[in-house]
């Protein structure tokens, strides 16, 4: 998990070249700030520790972990997102529920209203598609992988709760909200565009509680 306000981290960096630098962002520190002296968040801390400013190439949730893209110059976001659009984003999810398939496409638009997203009827809100795949069972949970083909605001966990497996954790989509985990068991595991695969490890504060669960 990320420290106390403007504390200064050290960021693991998962992979780095001329223009692309990826990191394993940790749990509770936002992606990007309000600008470029914002210390809490990644941004700013990359690039107090590369000696030079970057930008984000996507976000991650602010308690979502695992693989973040930034490039070393402000030119360069474009063309990597573009890159990006054309290759994949999989996840790591912990879920309640054993869910009875091996495999789910799940085609549901989405409405953002307030802070809050849902799901909406076909034809309206932006399209939003996300295939799971069940890669543990447990007794009464599993380890879910999440490929995203479109990238909508809490589009996973959203999804999540209109299967009926919402993430442990979940503290806005499921009723009653879930207190087994500070934060919601989602884990940003591998992107793969322009050639390049890159995986984050499966985040230290997740692993206890996947081994309590079984999966």
């Amino acid at each position: 998990m990320a420290g106390p306000p403007g504390e200064r981290l050290i960021l693991t960096l998962l992979h780095e070249e001329d223009e692309l630098v990826a990191v394993d962002k940790p749990p509770g520190l936002a992606s990007t700030g309000r600008d470029l002296d914002d210390r809490d968040c990644v941004q700013w801390q990359l690039g107090d520790q590369l000696g030079h400013p970057v930008w984000a190439v996507h976000q991650l949730d602010k308690e979502t972990s695992g693989v973040l893209l930034f490039v070393r110059h402000k030119r360069q976001v474009a063309d990597w997102q573009k890159k990006l659009k054309g290759g994949s984003k999989v996840y790591q999810c912990i879920v309640h529920g054993v869910p009875a398939w091996e495999r789910m496409e799940v085609d549901a638009p989405l409405e953002k209203r307030r802070r809050r997203v849902r799901v909406v009827g076909a034809g309206n809100g932006q399209e939003a598609r996300t295939t799971f795949k069940v890669a543990t069972r447990g007794p009464g949970h599993a380890l879910l992988e999440a490929t995203l083909h479109t990238g909508r605001t809490h589009q996973i966990r959203v999804h999540l709760q209109h299967l009926g497996h919402p993430l442990v954790g979940e503290k806005v989509y499921r009723d009653p909200p879930c207190d087994r985990h500070p934060r919601q068991a989602l884990h940003a595991w591998r992107v793969a565009a322009a050639g390049r695969r890159i995986d984050a490890p499966f985040p230290m504060d997740l692993r206890p509680l996947r081994k309590a669960l079984g999966v």
